[in-house]
C-alpha cells in the first residue's frame, strides 16, 4: 500500500497520465471516443485540481497458454516505456472468473486494469465504459483491496448485480456480473464485437452464386405461378428453413462449431464453450438474414424493372399488384440462398472464420486448435 499512497500524495502536486491502451476493432473505437471526454469525469468526479491526461493507444497482447490476457504482469514495463502512471486495457475478449462474466480485473500494485467490453452488453457501451474507467481509476488510487464498492461498480456497469472477488494473498480484484440476465448480456456483446456484416465480405462466391439462382427463378414462369400459389405464412416458413440450412452448412463446413471436447472446453473452463457457440450461431445467423434481405430487394427492384405487369397478368389469369411481384421474389430469395450453399464451398475457410470473430476470439480458437493439433 505505500506505493499507492505515495501516489496519493503526488496527485495535487504534479499532472497524473492515464494510458487507454485498446485492441484493434471495436475497442479501438470506444478507446478513442472515451479518451476524448476522460479527463473532464475524472476532474469532476475524483480531483479537480489534478491535472489529468488521458493518452490512447492501439496495442496488442499475446495471449498466454490460457488463453487470457497478461495484463498485470505486462503492466510495469508498459507504463514505465510510455510514462503512464495508470494503464487501462479495452479487450474484445470474452472473460470469465470463478464461472461468472468478468467485467474487470484490476490491481493497485501495478496501477493497471483490463476491461472486457462484451460484459458490457450490445449498446451504450461507450457510456458505460466512461463511467466504469472512473471508477476503476479512482479504485487503483486507493488500493483494490477495498475497492471498488459494489454500489459504485453496479452504478458504472448500468445493470445487474455486482459481485467482487479477490484473491487470497493478492491485491487483484475481479469485477462480475452473476445471473442469466447478464450471461445473455455477455452472449450479446460478443455478437456485437463479431459483427456478422464482416463476414458478408467473405461469402463472395456463396452471395454470388445465391444472387445468380435468385435471378434465374424470377425469369422462369413456373416460379411466378409457385409463387402465386403459396400461402404467405409457407413463404415465410421456407425462408426461415433456407436460412436455418444455410446457417447451419457455413458452421459445420468451416469448422466453426466448438466441440465440448476440444481443447477450448478444457482449456477455458466453464460456459466459455457454449458461449462461443451460441455466439456463432447467431452471427451467422445474422449473416446469412442478412444477405437473405438485401437478396431480396436486389430481386424485387429486378423483378419490378424486367417482368411487364400485363405479361405477368396473362400467365397468372388474374390481375397483378405489388404483393404479386413481392411474393414471387420472396420465393425467388429463398431458391437463390439455397444455391448459396454450393457456392461456399469455393469460399476460403480461414476468411470466413476470421470474418465470424472478433480478433481476440479468433486468436483463441486458433491457440485451441493448435494444442489440440
Amino acid at each position: 500500500m505505500s506505493d499507492v499512497q505515495g501516489s496519493d500524495q503526488r496527485l495535487g502536486s504534479r499532472a497524473v497520465t492515464i494510458g487507454v491502451m485498446a485492441d484493434p476493432g471495436l475497442p479501438e473505437k470506444v478507446a478513442g471516443v472515451v479518451a476524448e471526454d476522460l479527463e473532464r469525469d475524472l476532474a469532476e468526479h475524483i480531483d479537480a485540481r489534478v491535472q489529468w491526461r488521458v493518452e490512447s493507444d492501439r496495442g496488442t497482447l499475446p495471449l498466454t497458454a490460457e488463453g487470457d490476457i497478461p495484463l498485470l504482469d505486462q503492466a510495469p514495463r508498459i507504463r514505465e516505456e510510455r510514462g503512464w502512471d495508470y494503464l487501462i486495457y479495452l479487450t474484445d475478449l470474452p472473460r470469465t472468473h470463478g464461472g461468472e462474466p468478468m467485467v474487470c480485473e484490476l490491481s493497485s500494485t501495478t496501477r493497471a486494469t483490463l476491461v472486457s467490453l462484451p460484459t458490457l452488453g450490445c449498446w451504450r457501451v461507450t457510456a458505460r465504459t466512461r463511467r466504469l474507467l472512473v471508477t476503476l481509476i479512482d479504485s487503483v488510487q486507493h488500493g483494490s483491496e477495498d475497492y471498488p464498492s459494489q454500489p459504485a461498480a453496479r452504478q458504472a456497469v448500468g445493470h445487474g448485480a455486482i459481485r467482487r472477488q479477490s484473491s487470497a494473498g493478492e491485491d487483484t480484484a475481479y469485477v462480475t456480473v452473476p445471473g442469466s440476465w447478464n450471461r445473455l448480456r455477455l452472449l450479446a456483446g460478443m455478437v456485437r464485437h463479431n459483427r456478422p456484416h464482416r463476414l458478408l465480405s467473405a461469402l463472395s462466391s456463396c452471395v454470388a452464386a445465391a444472387a445468380a439462382t435468385g435471378a434465374f427463378g424470377i425469369f422462369y414462369t413456373s416460379i411466378w405461378s409457385m409463387a402465386d400459389a403459396l400461402h404467405p405464412g409457407r413463404l415465410a416458413l421456407i425462408s426461415v428453413v433456407v436460412i436455418a440450412a444455410l446457417s447451419s452448412w457455413l458452421i459445420l463446413h468451416n469448422g466453426l462449431w466448438t466441440t465440448t471436447g476440444s481443447s477450448v472446453r478444457n482449456t477455458f473452463a466453464g460456459r466459455q464453450a457454449a458461449w462461443d457457440n451460441a455466439a456463432t450461431v447467431i452471427t451467422v445467423g445474422l449473416s446469412v438474414a442478412l444477405m437473405y434481405a438485401i437478396l431480396y430487394l436486389v430481386l424485387l427492384i429486378s423483378a419490378v424493372a424486367v417482368i411487364d405487369t400485363g405479361y405477368l397478368h396473362s400467365q397468372l389469369g388474374h390481375p397483378v399488384g405489388p404483393a404479386d411481384y413481392a411474393r414471387l421474389s420472396w420465393l425467388a430469395a429463398s431458391l437463390g440462398t439455397m444455391a448459396g450453399a454450393l457456392g461456399s464451398n469455393f469460399d476460403s475457410d480461414h476468411a470466413i472464420r476470421e470474418a465470424t470473430y472478433s480478433r481476440r476470439a479468433h486468436q483463441r480458437r486458433q491457440l485451441a486448435q493448435a494444442q489440440d493439433g
